[in-house]
């Protein structure tokens, strides 16, 4: 009887022993593809902001300045890069849910957003006018924009900046889920105007030749939006921000941030009114 429990006993320890076993190799395993998702970045944006950053749906390729500079980052700072399409509002709300690390699509600092987020250094400045169709006559610039309407992009930075603008509540607001499809709106003149990145109004024309667009007062622009990347408050939002930060800032430094600017720009926005402005 004594030997039959022994030999249980034994049993039960070379099992035991064996469950510690696999449990630590499942343990080594876990934490090994933990630390390989966490080498990759997750960079929201839309794919439909000319010159910025586009998806081809046929090619299932990325362009644009955006996707060049996060192709770079990425390379720099030793992760891989994983583009999220989506707008920009469920881009900020996914970054509140930690499924994204950042969001990049012309993205502006805004009061409202540095009270939720920490920013990179600005890598953009982007001045806005409004944008009407070529025969209105009546708009010339944003004083003529009482009584009219227009078009704005919900969780856009457009709408803090015209709330601004517009104070005593005089212009009309028309809100769209996407940037994109507000300028068809203005063609068929549902609205009077949008904000626009006049410098942008090239590769809005050349994409759509049928589209008689034009942009106003473009001297004295509405308003100019400094641009960088948001990340959250979290541990690993500031250890990626602080990464990025790095690399961003090596790339104004070495001159490839401005070759990215010739490419799709023909000019160094460091080199603009607005960015010397803001450096100063």
């Amino acid at each position: 009887m004594k030997k039959v429990i022994s030999i249980l006993l034994i049993l039960t320890m070379i099992i035991s022993f064996a469950a510690c076993g696999n449990s630590a190799d499942n343990n080594v395993e876990t934490s090994n593809k933990s630390n390989e998702e966490e080498k990759v970045i997750r960079v929201a944006t839309s794919g439909d902001y000319l010159g910025f950053t586009v998806y081809d749906e046929k090619s299932q390729e990325w362009s644009g300045f955006e996707i060049d500079m996060w192709n770079e980052i990425a390379k720099r700072i030793g992760y891989k890069l994983e583009f999220v399409q989506e707008d920009v509002a469920t881009s900020f709300g996914d970054l509140d849910n930690n499924r994204v690390d950042t969001v990049a699509k012309q993205i502006s600092i805004t009061s409202a957003r540095k009270e939720k987020y920490d920013f990179t250094t600005p890598y953009f400045f982007s001045p806005y006018a409004l944008l009407i169709s070529s025969d209105n006559t009546e708009i010339n610039r944003w004083s003529d924009m009482e009584g009219k309407t227009i078009g704005l992009a919900d969780g856009s930075a457009m709408n803090e900046f015209v709330e601004a603008l517009d104070p005593d509540n005089k212009v009309n607001k028309k809100t769209y889920e996407s940037f994109a499809t507000i300028p068809a709106e203005v063609v068929m003149q549902r609205v009077d105007a949008m904000p626009y990145a006049y410098l942008l109004l090239p590769y809005l024309l050349e994409k759509n030749p049928d589209w008689e667009l034009k942009c106003v007062d473009i001297e004295n622009p509405i308003y100019t939006e400094v641009n960088a990347y948001p990340f959250a408050r979290t541990k690993r939002g500031q250890e990626l921000r602080q990464l990025v930060d790095g690399a961003l800032n090596a790339m104004l430094e070495d001159g490839t941030h401005k070759e990215l600017c010739m490419k799709w720009f023909s000019y160094d926005v460091m080199e603009t009114e607005a960015a010397k402005e803001y450096y100063k």
